[in-house]
């Protein structure tokens, strides 16, 4: 069977999106019992992210432009010429865009519903041209992966043609370098709240300072608050607050095997995102026994499902309330970290790997 890779919407910091293909691909390739050829469409960044999946020699690409712009035009006209080419059976799309030309079966992964439901955190272009190709691309599809229950949930509201043929397929954690998996109780915590995400509006950043600056310095302490992720867009005004509050640290973004060290010595993460389809840094931290802070709304609570202090995350009071009992509630802590522990057990790439490539495999059968 000759299945096709979308990957030409990665590039640049690595975030969810590309972890997600990342892990699949690596879970398939070390699966010698797959007996499967793989063509990867892929700009030059998106190369360099999916290799670190280890491919061998079932998987191939073929090369994408790296602007952007020219990219989306090129995903419509020659993904389905590559096919034809190719004999391609199946096709997936990694992230929201089909080629709806192609008259072959099809997948698509919608990791969240953001250009639907916060139009105003995106760029012109993403903000009318992504919604108008989630429609037809679902519509297109003969299945349709979601990475949360909340994702599918908001999809079947937001495009009916997703019901009847929508997977959830859940993510995981990742090994982040060198990954101490001692316990809690025998690593230090440093004198640190973490924050790590790509700094965007929906992550809801400018709240978080203003909950934190709320603090008195006898709650504080000496404790920083330090923050990790790439620099997203509208962010101008936000990290000239960074860059002037002498309690906060703004690392911008870091290798995978240092935020494996920042995450083990963090007293707790910070997570208050207005909206997220699943949310990785959640169940990274729940992985690695850090105590959580996140929403209380949309797929960071269904991921957390009680291992974590929810906040509103509109709500500055209650955002500063949750990090005084991160602060002042060293019982609370503990508690936290093995009820993460045990939450993120119920997550596993391996198992979200394999429904994949059965549910693709399922479509050439059809």
């Amino acid at each position: 069977m000759r299945i096709s890779i979308d990957a030409t919407g990665l590039g640049g910091p690595k975030t969810g999106t590309s972890v997600y293909l990342i892990e699949i691909l690596s879970r398939w390739s070390r699966n010698t019992s797959i007996n499967h050829e793989f063509t990867i469409f892929a700009s030059e960044k998106a190369v360099s992210l999916c290799s670190e999946a280890g491919l061998d020699h079932r998987f191939r690409f073929v090369r994408a432009p790296n602007n952007r712009h020219i990219r989306v035009i090129w995903q419509q006209l020659m993904i389905p010429w590559h096919m034809r080419r190719l004999g391609i059976d199946v096709h997936w799309g990694t992230a929201f865009v089909l080629p709806v030309a192609s008259q072959r079966p099809m997948a698509v992964t919608i990791h969240d519903l953001t250009f639907q439901l916060f139009p105003e955190v995106h760029e012109r272009l993403k903000r009318f041209y992504f919604p108008a190709i989630m429609q037809r691309s679902v519509a297109k599809a003969q299945a349709v992966f979601a990475v949360s229950r909340t994702t599918e949930t908001d999809l079947k509201r937001i495009i009916p043609e997703s019901r009847g043929k929508t997977t959830v397929t859940l993510l995981a954690a990742r090994k982040l370098g060198s990954d101490s998996q001692a316990p809690r109780d025998q690593r230090n915590s440093g004198d640190y709240l973490l924050f790590v995400g790509t700094l965007e509006p929906r992550k809801n950043l400018p709240r978080l300072l203003a909950a934190w600056q709320m603090l008195d310095d006898a709650t504080r302490g000496n404790t920083r608050l330090v923050i990790v992720g790439a620099t997203g867009w509208m962010v101008s005004d936000l990290l000239q607050s960074l860059k002037t509050n002498d309690t906060i640290d703004f690392l911008g973004h870091v290798s995978d095997s240092s935020l494996a060290e920042l995450m083990q010595g963090a007293r707790a993460l910070l997570y208050p995102s207005l909206y997220e389809g699943f949310g990785l840094p959640v169940v990274e931290a729940m992985a690695r026994g850090i105590p959580l802070l996140t929403s209380n709304t949309g797929a960071t609570a269904e991921i957390a499902e009680g291992a974590a202090i929810l906040v509103d995350p509109t709500n500055v009071d209650d955002i500063r309330g949750g990090l005084v009992r991160l602060l002042t509630e060293p019982e609370l802590l503990g508690a936290l970290s093995a009820q993460g522990r045990e939450r993120a057990k119920s997550f596993s790439w391996e198992r979200t790997a394999q429904l994949t490539l059965e549910t693709l495999e399922g479509l050439k059968r059809a």
